[in-house]
């Protein structure tokens, strides 16, 4: 077993392009088996191929080296990132979809348990208000360009929307919002110090192919870093 911390890493992509896709489109190749097909048939509206708004994209993942686990939610210290989700993203309201398709309005400690462990949930959201039913569940257990008007239509009520990504051991979590996320969760980070996780902060487009996404299992021991790796 090693003695090497566990990393954390945050890809930030702001502002980031919402394209609906076309039958034939792969949304990402990089996790082409876990996605599902547009049904047969099925047309994207012009309206929501000109739709133009901003978003912000955000993908928290992990490493527990100690245990040789991938994935966020094996971290051997969740405090490394739930509390500074919280303080930086979080609202007064939450509410999860189940993989039954339900609904359930989450108090914050059970929304930190969900943070921590996103069993039988398809999507969390958070806000200042109630986020109608309906606007959820049209998002959930869905790839999100896949459904990019629904998203957006969601994200006029919530303030961030968290998908549960499939990791190789436990989940990650992506992130959208209609505003700026990553000089939030940034600052959240610094004021919350994790001295047994290493974190680093870098675009999404810098890290596109799979030895860029996991450059902690052979980049770290490189001097210097590349400079669009940020630890924060």
């Amino acid at each position: 077993m090693s003695d090497a911390p566990d990393i954390l890493k945050y890809f930030h992509e702001e502002p980031a392009l919402l394209e609906p896709v076309t039958p034939d489109d792969d949304p990402d190749a990089r996790r082409r088996d876990d996605r599902s097909e547009l049904p047969e048939g099925v047309s994207v509206p012009l309206e929501d191929l000109l739709d133009t708004r901003d978003v912000y994209r955000g993908y928290l993942a992990g490493t527990n080296h100690a245990d040789d686990r991938v994935g966020l939610t094996t971290l051997r210290a969740d405090n490394a990132y739930v509390p500074p989700l919280m303080k930086a993203l979080g609202r007064s309201g939450w509410a999860r979809c189940t993989t039954q398709n339900t609904v359930e309005t989450l108090p914050p400690d059970a929304a930190r348990r969900v943070l921590r462990a996103p069993a039988r949930t398809t999507l969390l959201v958070t806000a200042d208000g109630p986020v109608d039913t309906e606007r959820i569940t049209a998002v959930a257990g869905r790839a999100p360009r896949r459904v990019a008007a629904a998203l957006r239509a969601l994200l006029d009520a919530a303030d961030v929307v968290f998908f549960p990504e499939p990791a190789h051991d436990g989940h990650d979590w992506g992130l959208f919002s209609a505003a700026p996320m990553r000089d939030r969760l940034v600052d959240a980070f610094r004021a919350r110090p994790a001295p047994d996780t290493r974190r680093f902060v870098l675009p999404y487009q810098q890290a596109r192919s799979e030895s860029k996404f996991y450059f902690d299992e052979w980049q770290l021991t490189a001097s210097p870093l590349p400079d669009y790796i940020e630890e924060v």
